[in-house]
């Protein structure tokens, strides 16, 4: 694991530089804050992607589009030269939680991701993964109908899942965080397991708490 104290933006443009040089194949992508400013920045640097899959760590299962992960994310892949967006695998929106997930075990086999970005939620959780998520049939997946925030319906890769990604990023910004953070590095965090990683990179503007 490595935990590198730096201002948000500066976490922004090291991850896109690293995933550029990296070439990962299967990438992860987190919505929100980060995961927007992410994408914009790659598109800065010109990335462009040829054979890459893309992929959401979760979605929020709802009718407002404007809440939906797969919306804002692949708005920001459109902006990358060649990107095609057949190489983009949502979950669906749908009411049973294994058909979410349909195309993505289609797609995704039984491989692993090359590359994941992740943020810290001031929860504790990661991805969509909460608390009271509960696994599904195939574990790579879990779902809750009780997340802590609207919408409250959500599907996700599990962290049991996305902690065997080659490469993680893992951003945790905002002092609203400094308790999450310091259950996660103390091993008693919701999913402090991710810390067994070791090509696990952690930015953080949280200085007192490295």
């Amino acid at each position: 694991m490595n935990s590198i104290f730096t201002d948000f933006d500066s976490a922004v443009k090291a991850t896109a530089r690293q995933m550029k040089l990296c070439k990962p194949s299967k990438i992860c992508l987190t919505g929100g804050k980060f995961g927007r400013h992410f994408l914009k920045e790659l598109d800065v640097i010109n990335y462009s992607p040829t054979l890459e899959d893309f992929y959401i760590t979760d979605e929020r299962l709802c009718d407002d589009k404007e809440q939906q992960n797969a919306v804002s994310i692949l708005t920001g892949l459109k902006r990358l030269k060649n990107f095609e967006p057949s190489r983009f695998v949502p979950f669906l929106q749908a009411e049973d939680p294994i058909l979410t997930y349909k195309i993505i075990d289609e797609k995704l086999c039984k491989y692993n991701f090359d590359y994941a970005v992740l943020s810290l939620g001031e929860d504790g959780h990661l991805a969509g993964h909460f608390e009271n998520s509960n696994l599904l049939n195939d574990n790579r997946f879990c779902f809750t109908s009780e997340a802590l925030k609207k919408p409250k319906t959500r599907i996700s890769f599990s962290i049991d899942f996305l902690k065997k990604s080659k490469k993680i990023v893992l951003a945790i910004y905002g002092e609203k965080k400094k308790q999450a953070i310091t259950k996660l590095l103390n091993g008693n965090g919701l999913h402090s397991s991710i810390l067994k990683n070791k090509n696990l990179t952690i930015y953080t503007d949280l200085t007192h708490i490295l």
